[in-house]
């Protein structure tokens, strides 16, 4: 039988929290409701296994099994609502106001005691809480006596008492009762807290605690070392809402219709759209717009992993693991099997060679049988409290790595000086979110690892409760204290400060202009000629004449284009322009009028190449050649082959040394380099080569 968490809230409704103690403020009844509907909440969210009661102290009837056994007594007393797993209902069935009567509170909890005992059956607690809201106003009629029997009852039954609402350690309150109230608190190991810092531990939702589940395997190393091993889960990344139950909505009711549901169903189509009996299917594949049939016969053609394994297939330094290399989504720690201390010593003992030797070993998982195989990293933890195990993460394939050159910054342009350098490294040192507040706060360090939470998360669970208590309202903003979780400690804000002025100095920053939007060459358009109906004197229409559009002043070329390049580019070089301005221009007009090509036409765009090539060559041929080497390899991962071809037939390929033996140029391509490129061949890489636009911004 399942333990269940039971929760019992005795809520106090009575005349003495029903008037604020100050004005402008929430009655002592209000703000122990609003405390309530959100523990109720929690539980809701948390889809545990907590089933609640609620008692109502002050209620004007009375409703307890004290009262029916002990008439006269236990007044005002009533049991609302019996264990049940929380719902929204519940919160939605809370008193809106408070009554006019008044209940003892150490009656109530003899009520919330007898009904863990007597009022229930077939249910078992794994714990037994239960939580009083009351302000001690009201002095309980107790016999001084029976104390001490009370408090050693609710001892020996497990039950756990606490109190949120008033300061029961504070001299505010009545002296005899808040004693009472804290040999409850006390006896039971309970907590007390304020409403404050009550909502504010409620703020955030949180995941409810479940007991790790192991995945039991034996690490194999080699061909006879086994060693059994369990698995855990330290960190995965989870949806929100793993499932969404879909229901119909009742327009009466306004709830969920308990008449009506949604019925899926599962129905069978050929390439044919036609309607095919499930005995009759053919289990098949999607390869491009074809359907590839897959008969159980090709099931034996399939790559088999083999059964759930985890085989160590090699050790390799751990700085050839990077963050890069990781993937995956989430971190597992792997310990010695439970209850085998050989394979537990052996554990530590990898563990220890793997710190010293500053290793990392590559394991191959298979979590079940023929499931897809997995390469995994297994780095040693070793924490401060003699905590050691093996941390696995999963490492990228080969295939999925793809490694981005940027341009080399070790250049005298670029190079900082010491008084630079220190200047960001007091900009970190102020930036420490390990030392963020002061003397005021529990903890000095902000954001810390796995107990930060998650701001969208929050935000969806907020919207779901909001949404299940008020249907018909829009979706609220997010409240304050999500934001708060984007803003920056005010102390680093103040700290940072006098680094950032000083980096401001040391760096100047000079603003740099948009370059104008480049116009293109338009050509005469036919809309522009319009014709004009000319009448004789009889109405007779005459001879048509043709209006030629107005004359225009000659169009001053400022940037190359892509209707006429090779002009564009021989009147700016009238214009004293330089080919280290004019040349990426140009090589930006032959990418537009290959990419965007539209007729299948390049010839423009191979004559504009023989113009830009012929410059090069009696003047910087490694530019050209590197720009060659770039547009191969798009157009060869483009499948653009013919348009290869068109540059070889037409000589516009890579400038070859002998080809400059006029001109004195260190090119770090030699003849031999550029017969093998213009045999069309590229180096096999996954190497990616940045955009022209990047090049500018570190040159820059």
């Amino acid at each position: 039988m399942a333990l269940h968490e039971g929760i019992i809230i005795i809520l106090d409704i009575g005349r003495n929290v029903a008037t604020p103690e100050e004005k402008n403020e929430k009655s002592f009844f209000e703000k122990a409701k609003e405390c309530a509907a959100r523990i109720i909440e929690r539980k809701v969210m948390s889809e545990g296994k907590s089933v609640i009661a609620i008692i109502l102290l002050g209620s004007k009837k009375t409703n307890n099994n004290m009262a029916l056994q002990y008439p006269g007594t236990f007044k005002h007393i009533d049991i609302m609502t019996e264990f049940e797993t929380p719902t929204w209902q519940m919160i939605r069935n809370l008193p809106e106001k408070p009554s006019d009567s008044k209940g003892d509170w150490f009656d109530s909890l003899i009520v919330a005691a007898d009904y863990y005992k007597n009022g229930i059956s077939g249910m078992k607690f794994s714990s037994k809480k239960i939580i009083l809201m009351t302000n001690f106003k009201r002095l309980p009629a107790f016999d001084p006596d029976s104390i001490e029997q009370v408090l050693n009852g609710f001892k020996e039954e497990d039950y756990e008492v606490d109190i949120i609402g008033p300061n029961i350690y504070s001299d505010d309150h009545d002296k005899e009762s808040i004693e009472l109230a804290r040999q409850f608190v006390e006896v039971t190991q309970g907590a007390t807290e304020t409403f404050e810092n009550t909502m504010q531990y409620l703020l955030f939702h949180k995941k409810r605690t479940v007991k790790a589940m192991p995945w039991n395997v034996d690490l194999s190393i080699g061909p006879n070392i086994k060693i059994p091993v369990s698995t855990f889960l330290r960190i995965k990344d989870e949806p929100v809402v793993k499932k969404w139950d879909k229901s119909v909505k009742d327009p009466v009711s306004n709830s969920t219709s308990t008449s009506e549901a949604i019925v899926k169903s599962k129905e069978f189509f050929n390439p044919e759209n036609k309607k095919v009996d499930e005995d009759n299917k053919i289990k098949g594949y999607h390869y491009g717009q074809k359907i590839i049939p897959f008969d159980e016969h090709d099931e034996t053609m399939l790559y088999k992993s083999g059964e759930k394994s985890l085989t160590v297939y090699g050790f390799t330094n751990a700085k050839n693991i990077q963050w890069q290399t990781l993937n995956g989504d989430g971190l597992q720690y792997m310990f010695g099997r439970k209850g085998d201390r050989k394979a537990q010593e052996a554990v530590r003992c990898l563990v220890e060679c793997l710190h010293e030797l500053n290793l990392v070993g590559i394991v191959r998982k298979v979590h079940n049988n023929n499931n897809a195989p997995k390469m995994y990293a297994l780095m040693p933890v070793i924490d401060t409290n003699n905590f050691v195990c093996l941390s696995m993460a999963a490492v990228c394939f080969k295939e999925d790595i793809k490694q981005m050159s940027f341009p080399t910054t070790n250049l005298k342009k670029h190079r900082c000086n010491d008084e630079q350098v220190n200047a960001f490294v007091d900009l970190i040192n102020a930036m420490d979110l390990t030392n963020a507040y002061d003397d005021t706060y529990d903890d000095a360090e902000a954001f810390p690892i796995a107990e930060c939470v998650s701001p969208s998360a929050q935000y969806v669970l907020d919207c779901i409760a909001y949404r299940a208590m008020n249907p018909d309202k829009p979706l609220p903003k997010p409240k304050q204290e999500i934001l708060s979780l984007f803003e920056v400690p005010p102390m680093l804000l103040k700290k940072a400060k006098d680094p950032i002025d000083k980096i401001k100095i040391l760096f100047p920053l000079k603003n740099v202009e948009p370059k104008p939007k480049r116009s293109k060459n338009i050509p005469l358009d036919i809309d522009l000629i319009q014709p004009i109906d000319v009448k004789t004197e009889d109405g007779e229409a005459a001879d048509v004449k043709i209006q030629m559009p107005a004359h225009q002043a000659p169009v001053v070329v400022k940037n190359i284009g892509t209707f006429d390049p090779v002009g564009d580019y021989k009147a700016l070089k009238n214009q004293n322009k330089s080919l280290a301005e004019l040349g990426p221009e140009m090589i930006k007009a032959i990418e537009d009028m290959i990419n965007y090509n539209i007729n299948g036409n390049y010839s423009k765009a191979i004559d504009s190449m023989k113009i830009l090539r012929s410059e090069y060559v009696s003047s910087d041929p490694g530019v050209y050649n590197a720009w060659m080497q770039k547009l191969k390899a798009d157009l060869i991962d483009s499948d653009h082959k013919d348009i290869l071809d068109l540059i070889v037939e037409n000589k516009a390929s890579f400038i070859l040394k002998s080809e400059n033996e006029l001109s004195t140029y260190d090119s770090e391509y030699s003849h031999e380099e550029s017969q093998l490129y213009e045999n069309d061949t590229i180096p096999q890489s996954a190497e990616l080569t940045i955009s022209s636009e990047v090049q500018d911004m570190f040159d820059d």
